[in-house]
């Protein structure tokens, strides 16, 4: 059983190592909420392409390296390779780094919840890895009911989104 947590993201190095269909959905919610996203792969998506040269995270197009994730906050293993994330995976075990392993849930220290946010309203839906599909179900019902209870009267001035 996880415990859900807030934490703040704002300025900390995160990596992620990947950057396909997986890795992108979750270097755009890393980014949005102020990570610092080091993105470290042989070739990135297109929208990670995008906000690299928006200079909204940084790149480098190699294969991770253990010491890549030397004083990072967070990883992201979401590598399109199963050997890749698990090396990735035993790094971050070895240097205390919390990582999230896109093609393992048993091997995750954390899950991406379904996100609802609406100013400064935040909620993250987690099914415990058994069923994303009723998760995005439950964020979508949430950002629905977010909307119409308060859509337009919160601001979140930190962010501006």
């Amino acid at each position: 059983m996880r415990f859900p947590i807030f934490i703040e993201l704002e300025g900390r190095k995160v990596v992620a190592a990947g950057a396909g269909k997986i890795g992108t959905r979750r270097i755009r919610m890393l980014e949005e909420f102020g990570a610092d996203v080091q993105v470290i792969a042989p070739e990135i998506s297109d929208e990670v392409r995008r906000l690299w040269e928006a200079g909204r995270v940084s790149c480098a197009l190699r294969p991770i390296e253990k010491e890549d994730i030397s004083r990072a906050f967070l990883v992201v293993a979401a590598a399109d390779s199963r050997e890749v994330n698990r090396q990735v995976a035993a790094w971050c075990r070895e240097a205390g780094v919390p990582v999230n392993v896109a093609d393992r849930k048993e091997e995750c220290d954390f899950y991406f919840p379904g996100i609802a946010k609406e100013g400064c309203l935040t909620a993250g839906v987690c099914a415990s890895g058994k069923d994303h599909r009723m998760a995005k179900e439950a964020a979508e019902a949430i950002r629905r009911l977010f909307k119409e209870e308060f859509g337009g009267k919160i601001e979140d001035k930190d962010r501006g989104v």
